[in-house]
């Protein structure tokens, strides 16, 4: 039987382990942690952190596309989103946050 939670899901959830860099907005001078995606949707990602965050935090990260994603090229995509849920830390992996994607751009080779 599906949660509730799945229920509300407008967009299918891909089971992608992607590299993501996460800059928290109230953090700007801090450097971006990098961590992997556990699953991503058109408005939404998913993924370990290992810091202390809080429902509702502003976040910008950046995904980077592999080649076989992407015909053959690789892609990076900046994000700005909001962190809607958070599950409990685990020993390994940290805490695991829900965050909507809100707007994106993609980013050109530099």
């Amino acid at each position: 039987m599906p949660t509730a939670a799945a229920d509300r899901r407008k967009y299918r959830r891909y089971d992608l382990s992607i590299e993501v860099k996460v800059q928290p907005r109230k953090r700007a001078a801090a450097a971006a942690v990098e961590t992997y995606t556990r699953d991503i949707s058109a408005r939404g990602i998913y993924f370990d952190f290992s810091e202390k965050m809080e429902i509702g935090s502003e976040l910008e990260f950046e995904l980077n596309l592999p080649p076989e994603l992407c015909a053959g090229k690789n892609v990076r995509i900046r994000c700005r989103g909001r962190i809607v849920r958070l599950d409990k830390p685990k020993a390994d992996t940290g805490i695991g946050i829900a965050a909507t994607i809100e707007s994106y751009e993609f980013v050109r080779g530099e």
